[in-house]
């Protein structure tokens, strides 16, 4: 079907919240040679106007600032491919396994997307368990290990508050996984002679934090 930029949305959750470092790359091919993938969209129920479905919220963006440079309505009016509404968690997926095919996320954008799959996943009365949302993942076209799900809420819990901007700046798991043992091996020196979790938790923090 044929859509309107009015009528067309990001999508809000997109696990990517950093620039594409091919952003610039992208749009001029875009100038040049016109919109060749057309993105697949979706739409809520309860809304009027159509979202991205999985991947192309950065074509989104650039054909927006293209009309508003040259006015040309080749990047106004744009053919799509619609397909119904499914769900929020698996639009959220389908985002997430698109992006992350092209290896075109951070690795705490995919922590921040998983972590936000579990909460939609499992009910208001039940927990999901780490190794039940990777079969659900898996199910879900998204495959990945109860042991890196294990790491990326590790991630959240012991690094993102201490060390927001180079997680943000693409940190990369081999440093990451590094770190996790680090605090690990400390958490068990420091239960043995000291005791006191609490401290430990402040104390991990600001030191991670200075360096």
């Amino acid at each position: 079907m044929v859509v309107s930029l009015e009528q067309l949305r990001p999508y809000e959750l997109n696990p990517r919240v950093v620039r594409n470092p091919l952003y610039d790359d992208i749009k001029a091919s875009i100038r040049e040679r016109g919109l060749h993938q057309p993105p697949s969209i979706t739409r809520r129920p309860s809304e009027p106007h159509f979202i991205i479905r999985n991947g192309g919220n950065t074509r989104l963006s650039i054909l927006g600032e293209l009309w508003q440079e040259t006015r040309e309505e080749r990047f106004f009016r744009i053919h799509c491919l619609f397909r119904p509404w499914q769900s929020e968690a698996h639009t959220l997926l389908g985002h997430l396994a698109e992006s992350d095919l092209h290896g075109q996320l951070t690795f705490i954008e995919r922590a921040l997307a998983v972590a936000q799959l579990q909460g939609m996943l499992q009910g208001s009365d039940e927990s999901l368990s780490q190794r039940e949302l990777s079969l659900r993942l898996s199910q879900g076209g998204y495959p990945i290990s109860q042991s890196q799900i294990s790491r990326m809420f590790d991630t959240l819990e012991y690094l993102l508050p201490a060390i927001p901007q180079i997680l943000y700046a693409g940190l990369g798991k081999p440093t990451i996984a590094r770190l996790i043992s680090l605090r690990r091996r400390a958490e068990s020196i420091w239960n043995q002679h000291f005791g006191d979790a609490l401290q430990f938790v402040q104390l991990w923090l600001e030191v991670l934090s200075m360096y």
